[in-house]
């Protein structure tokens, strides 16, 4: 049995399996990025990346890790067309009615295409000497001793019969959360992971407009998110090669089809009037894009008693966040450099410690996600106590965001991931909130 850190294998070229390879090159002698997609990623969304065609940002915490992952990866995004813009002064948020205060906090998202993104960091693995990505391959099951210890994955060529054993001292899962991680499990004896579901029935549409950057003046983002009343919401994001993305999204009975004309008519409602005006000045350049999110889920693999030495699953295969929060490459990102600091204690014990640190990592996106989807969702299950309270907070502090600055600001910090959801109850925030933004007296 194979003790030192020869090979490691990946299993999925997308982000998360990206940003995992790039750790793992740090530790090992050689990795193995297997990727069943034979479609490049400069080459429009992949297949199996169905939000591809949808509006994509670095959240602040995503801006931090990226740059800590791949040392100037922001600035070459931005040197290929992503757009840089301040949070809130060139963001224009509206959260359950309410127009957050534009305020300088001295922070930047980057807008930009998920091709775009994910063809710079995918460059910047194949860059890496010791990183080879095997394209056209999937994972068809695992190698083991005894069921105690993997040490390596069966691959085959997609579309054939070819097949090939690859040894190797850890394989990682970053397949999604389709995955095949728990199948193997119960394969080899093991139990699989509870899980938790949040079920959000939310569809997104999306349309690719010609408007040159400044089309809105200052702002590159608008954002009219749902209200349980009528839970639709809109996000017009600017994004490289003087395109914009214009997405219309719902929950329930309210999700948008294809249909241009209701497309059309859902934009209409729910879009300020400066956002309609820059519309007509513009083409549309694509077809209406549909995509539908079911549920969120969490998976506790952080639980479990017994899993097999040599394997991992990171990404959405732990955590799958409702995609309108954005927090899906943050998670993923922070997943990656958490492993980098667990293998630095060996990989005897690894998927124990991975997994309680990356449940500790997830579980602010997670709370605040529910809290921001159970008024909107339309489900019993997010109607319980501390989420019915929580969400009623976040509407009191949307309310408050409107004229109180730091309210506005630490709001955007928490959506950004910058901060945990508890950063909104600091006393002078909910006096804000209960204050419902009024200046004292």
């Amino acid at each position: 049995m194979a003790t030192s850190p020869d090979h490691a294998v990946v299993l999925g070229a997308g982000m998360s399996g990206l940003f995992t390879a790039r750790v793992l090159a740090q530790h090992f002698r050689r990795v193995t990025v297997v990727e069943r997609d034979a479609t490049p990623t400069d080459d429009g969304p992949r297949r199996g990346i169905p939000q591809g065609h949808h509006p994509h940002g670095l959240l602040l915490k995503a801006s931090d890790l990226f740059d800590s992952l791949f040392p100037g990866i922001i600035a070459e995004c931005a040197e290929h067309g992503a757009v840089r813009a301040n949070v809130l002064t060139q963001h224009r948020v509206y959260i359950y009615g309410h127009e957050l205060r534009q305020t300088e906090i001295g922070r930047e998202t980057v807008l930009l295409s998920r091709p775009l993104l994910e063809h710079r960091v995918a460059e910047r693995v194949r860059a890496l000497p010791n990183v080879t990505v095997r394209r056209g391959w999937e994972a068809v099951g695992l190698l083991t001793i005894g069921g105690y210890r993997v040490t390596g994955v069966t691959v085959g060529r997609s579309g054939s019969g070819e097949r090939e054993d690859l040894a190797a001292d850890l394989v990682v899962d970053a397949t999604g959360r389709s995955g095949r991680a728990r199948a193997w499990l119960r394969t080899l004896g093991y139990p699989e992971p509870a899980e938790q579901r949040v079920p959000v029935g939310i569809s997104y549409a999306t349309r690719l407009y010609e408007l040159p950057p400044d089309v809105l003046g200052n702002d590159r983002l608008v954002s009219v998110s749902p209200q349980p009343a009528h839970p639709r919401g809109i996000a017009f994001v600017s994004r490289e090669n003087h395109r914009w993305s214009l997405s219309l999204y719902g929950y329930g009975d309210h999700r948008p089809t294809a249909d241009p004309d209701e497309f059309a008519a859902g934009i209409a409602e729910l879009a300020p009037e400066y956002v309609l005006k820059a519309l007509a000045r513009g083409t549309a350049v694509s077809d209406i894009q549909v995509m539908q999110y079911p549920a969120g889920i969490r998976r506790r693999y952080d639980r479990l008693d017994r899993f097999p030495e040599g394997f991992l699953v990171t990404g959405d295969a732990l955590c799958s966040v409702n995609p309108v929060y954005g927090s899906g490459m943050t998670i993923a990102a922070a997943q990656a450099r958490e492993l980098g600091r667990q293998l630095r204690g060996g990989t005897h014990g690894l998927w124990r410690r991975y997994f309680r640190a990356a449940a500790r990592i997830t579980a602010p996106a997670w709370q605040f996600a529910v809290m921001g989807d159970a008024p909107l969702a339309g489900t019993s299950r997010l109607r319980q106590p501390g989420v019915v309270l929580g969400s009623a907070y976040m509407r009191r502090m949307a309310r408050a965001a409107e004229t109180d600055q730091e309210a506005a600001g630490a709001l955007m910090r928490v959506v950004g991931m910058d901060r945990s959801p508890a950063h909104l109850f600091r006393p002078r925030l909910l006096a804000s909130a209960l204050r419902g933004g009024r200046p004292r007296g």
